[in-house]
Order: structure tokens, then sequence, then C-alpha cells
């Protein structure tokens, strides 16, 4: 893919040559690249509907949520303005990346020159153009916006309703190794009659893989649409009102807007789709990483081989007592998270009294002997009814496996 040529970085109006494109510095910790973009007019605005969107706040939040640990291959689906693929060159060893609009592939190019980076560029739809390829980590961050029409290739999905974001998760899962994962930010739409997560699962359950779905924000359409508008500079009112038309007729009662991760994996698969809405800590890459390192843990255990391990409580557990005067007698009980996820379970006295016990010395079993004699119910159902629990918080990562040996 060769690098943006002059004549498509400047141009000349009146006696004045304007740069088209914006050079901006991108980095990390251990890295420093340049990114090339399209400029827009003064108000914000595009200037071509094949605008090349710069590093903004979706495209941050993919990078933070990517799991960084060294694969072979890696693969940025939509590539834009390049800068996933960027990351991805720190620890993938081959990196190919896709668009489907050719001015991308080329600043792209551009900035992967400028950078010294190595990436190969392929030009088409989604995974089109690396068919029957697999890769061990595949990013995307789509053009997800749901709407009546196309107006600018960056963020508009020109398909029906959410079907650029189900087009995107499904075809990441086609081209995953066995092993890999795959991170997305997508929308869906919440539909009168019907539960958002019902749609959402209905995109992941017969991929072969592990997934969790998470919607991070739902709009209702008015702010939905005033949100998109804004974002391109417009205050067309009756392009508001043709899409706020478009929403009804469709039953249309919101927009989600959430994240995706696949891991390509054994069965039987863990599918979770959820809303998180509370505060979390980015980057959550390395949280995620360690969720799916503990879903292969549970997935390889029976209950009695969970019973027989010997859990530790995570370092950043807390436990919250709440108690009311004048007695001061305690009225709820919080198991928290104080990293990543920063989960909040509201628990019982026997599921505190089970997480305390969980020295990484003692096995499970033997709390359960313990907590079945204190509670004086047989130790068969409070076997079963322990590790549920321990599951659940393994999950969550309150309690932790044992480290490998």
């Amino acid at each position: 893919m060769p690098v943006a040529e002059l004549g498509a970085l400047l141009s000349l109006r009146s006696d004045h040559v304007t740069c088209e494109c914006e050079l901006a510095p991108h980095g990390q910790e251990d890295a420093d690249w340049w990114v090339l973009s399209d400029r827009t007019d003064d108000d914000g605005r595009p200037l071509r509907e094949d605008h090349v969107l710069g590093v903004g706040g979706a495209s941050t939040t993919l990078a933070q949520l990517t799991v960084r640990r060294p694969v072979r291959r890696a693969l940025d689906i939509g590539t834009g303005c390049g800068v996933q693929a960027l990351h991805l060159s720190r620890h993938a060893a081959q990196v190919t990346a896709s668009d489907s609009v050719p001015r991308a592939l080329q600043l792209a190019a551009t900035g992967f020159a400028l950078s010294g980076i190595d990436v190969e560029l392929v030009e088409g739809d989604l995974v089109a153009p690396v068919a029957g390829r697999e890769f061990d980590l595949v990013v995307c961050n789509p053009p997800f916006v749901v709407g009546p029409s196309s107006r600018f290739a960056y963020r508009d999905s020109g398909r029906e309703g959410d079907a650029m974001s189900r087009d995107a998760v499904r075809g990441a899962a086609q081209v995953l190794a066995p092993g890999g994962v795959a991170q997305l930010l997508v929308n869906w739409l919440h539909v009168r009659g019907e539960d958002w997560r019902d749609r959402a699962a209905s995109w992941v359950a017969d991929l072969g893989c592990d997934a969790w779905v998470i919607e991070r924000d739902v709009q209702e359409p008015v702010e939905y649409v005033s949100t998109w508008l804004a974002d391109a500079g417009e205050r067309d009112e009756s392009l508001a009102r043709e899409w706020l038309r478009w929403f009804d007729d469709a039953g249309v009662e919101g927009v989600g807007f959430g994240w995706v991760t696949l891991r390509r994996g054994s069965a039987p698969h863990r599918v979770a789709v959820e809303p998180v809405s509370h505060p979390v800590d980015q980057p959550l890459g390395p949280h995620i990483a360690d969720w799916l390192d503990r879903v292969d843990w549970l997935r390889s255990r029976e209950d009695e081989a969970l019973l027989a391990a010997a859990l530790r409580v995570s370092e950043n557990a807390r436990l919250d007592v709440a108690s009311t005067p004048p007695e001061w007698e305690t009225v709820g009980r919080m198991l928290s998270l104080d990293e990543g996820f920063r989960w909040q379970l509201p628990c019982d006295e026997a599921t505190a009294a089970l997480v305390q016990g969980c020295d990484g010395r003692t096995p499970l079993r033997a709390l359960v002997a313990v907590l079945s004699a204190v509670l004086d119910e047989p130790e068969p159902a409070v076997a079963a009814a322990a590790a549920a629990t321990a599951r659940g918080l393994v999950d969550r990562g309150l309690l932790l496996p044992p480290p490998p040996r």
C-alpha cells in the first residue's frame, strides 16, 4: 500500500496552500509513533465522506481494553488511521490491518512509514480480505453508528440496524486461531418488546468461543442522534427528524454501547452478557486476560476438584459490613474489588466466612466442614452451595486459584 502522495496532503485555496491532514504524535511508555488523519473544518465537520478519523475516545478505549500478551499474528479490522495496529506492533510478530476505505489505508500506510512500523495492509470489508487465515489476536473498532443512511465512512455502518456490529463480532470469530482472542467496540439496538441481552447473546452463543459482552452505556434515540450529529459538527434539524422517525418505525427504544471479548477455546463455553455501568479502572486489558485465565481454570475443574483447591483472596478485595444504631446490628455485607472492574457483590454471613477462610493454604473442603457444623446443615448441601459461590467469586476475581506449580 503506497503512502499518501503530496497532492493528497495539500490543497491550493485562493493563494493559500492548506494541509488536508493532521499529523499528530502518539505513543505509549515504550514507543513513539506518528498518526496521520483528516482535518475537519472550523466547526468540526468532516470535509469528505471518506474522512479518516484520528485518535479519539473510542480508539483509546479499545487500546486500553486489549489484552497485551505476546502473540504471533494480530489483525486490526477497520484500521482507520492505524492506531490499533501501532499498539499491536509492540507485542505481535506480524500485524495485518484491513479497511474498506482506500483513503484510510493510504493515510495509515503513511503513519506506519513515518513510525518505522511494518504492517500488512489489505483492502476489503471486515474479514473478507483475510478469509481462510487465522490470527491470535483480533481487534476491531467498526463504524458502529446505527441510522437510516451512511454519511461518513468512519462511523456510519451502512447496514440495516446494528448489523455492522453483529457482522464484525461474528466475522472476528471466524478468523480466530485456537486460543485466539478478539476484542471489539460495538452498538446494539434496544427494540421494543425484546431483551437486549437476548439480542446480543444471539450474536455470540453459537461461535464456539468464550464470550463476554458488556454494555457500558445506553442512550435513548434523541440523545443518541444528538450525540452523533454533534460528533460531525452538524445542526441539521431535518436530518435529526429523519433519524428519529427511522428509530420509531423500527421500534427502537435505545442504543447500547459496549465491549465484546471472544476467545476461541474448548467447550463448555462461558457466555456472559451483562451491563457494567459503574466506574472501572483503565487499562482493563490485564484484567480481561486474567478473567480468561480464570475461566480456563474453572472449566477444567468439577466441583470435587474445586473443593480440593486452596483458594486465596485477592489482595484488592474488601469486605464492608454495614450496621445501624442504636444496637449497631449488622444489616448488610458487601464484597468489593478495589481495582480493575471494581465489582461490588452483596453477600451473607456464610459467604463472608467462606471468603475470610480462603488463605491459600486451606482447601475449600475443609472450610465447608466447618461451615456445615456451624450452620447445622448437611455437608453435601453446604459443599454444593460453597462450590457454586466460589465459582462466581473466582469468575469475578475476588477469589483466586492457587498459583501454577
